[in-house]
């Protein structure tokens, strides 16, 4: 396992306006009033000053590839048809196991103002679910520059739970990058702890898993991998469902 080195300051920067618009709800397009865009501004400067993202990382060589699952070096098997599918497509030889998290500052932060300040506590944890996306896309830039020396390029990011993945393969990819057992029978990974339920704490956190090719594919922009993402009930797409995953790349 790999430890990445994100900067909150970074990242903070790094969140456009259009995307936290999109996920407060409100029209990409829209000029915010005055007072909205204070707290927008407001966490943003709050994340930049006290948020501790994090970032993981770790390749794993392909042993086989079946219908709905893929084996790995060493032995664990991962279900998932998505997965299965972009990587016989691309011919893919490894996979890059991900996980990244906003850090549990923001949510601390934001539910100690929720009852007096729901407004500026409510457009934190909006910014704070803008980090992980962008931390998801400098993670996997970073990795997909690093293969780009031997002629290698990344799929996107697939996730249990999401599309056509067992959400039980959250636990293996945990015990993959390295997730020690705790003393209430949880997985924890840096600041991250997987619950019985599957689900991660804290929020706004994810694991997944990216397919690595040598074959030349088209770079994506955001749009193209909501155009990917099977989660057709999401509300906060940037474009429909329909594009393959196999002939779909990160951009660098």
């Amino acid at each position: 396992m790999s430890a990445l080195r994100p900067l909150g300051a970074e990242l903070a920067a790094a969140v456009s306006a259009r995307e936290l618009l999109r996920l407060v709800g409100l029209p990409r397009g829209r000029e915010l009033a005055a007072e909205l865009r204070e707290r927008a501004q407001a966490a943003r400067a709050w994340y930049a000053a006290h948020g501790r993202p994090f970032a993981a990382t770790r390749r794993c060589a392909v042993e086989r590839v079946s219908a709905g699952e893929v084996l790995l070096a060493g032995g664990t098997t991962l279900r998932s048809d998505a997965l299965a599918e972009g990587l016989r497509a691309s011919r893919g030889h490894a996979v890059v196991v991900l996980a990244v998290s906003a850090g549990p500052e923001a949510a601390v932060e934001s539910r100690r103002l929720w009852p007096d300040r729901p407004d500026e506590a409510y457009f934190l944890d909006r910014f704070a679910a803008a980090v992980a996306e962008a931390l998801v896309l400098w993670a996997s830039g970073h990795e997909c520059r690093e293969a780009s020396g031997a002629g290698e390029t990344l799929l996107p990011p697939l996730s249990p739970g999401c599309g056509r993945f067992e959400i039980g393969d959250q636990q293996r990819l945990m015990q993959l990058l390295g997730g020690t057992p705790t003393s209430a029978g949880r997985l924890q990974l840096g600041p991250l702890e997987l619950l019985e339920t599957g689900a991660l704490d804290p929020q706004h956190s994810l694991l997944a898993v990216l397919g690595v090719t040598r074959q030349s594919v088209a770079a994506a922009a955001p749009e193209d991998l909501c155009r990917a993402c099977e989660l057709e009930p999401c509300g906060f797409r940037r474009a429909p469902f329909g594009a393959s995953l196999a002939l779909v790349a990160l951009t660098r």
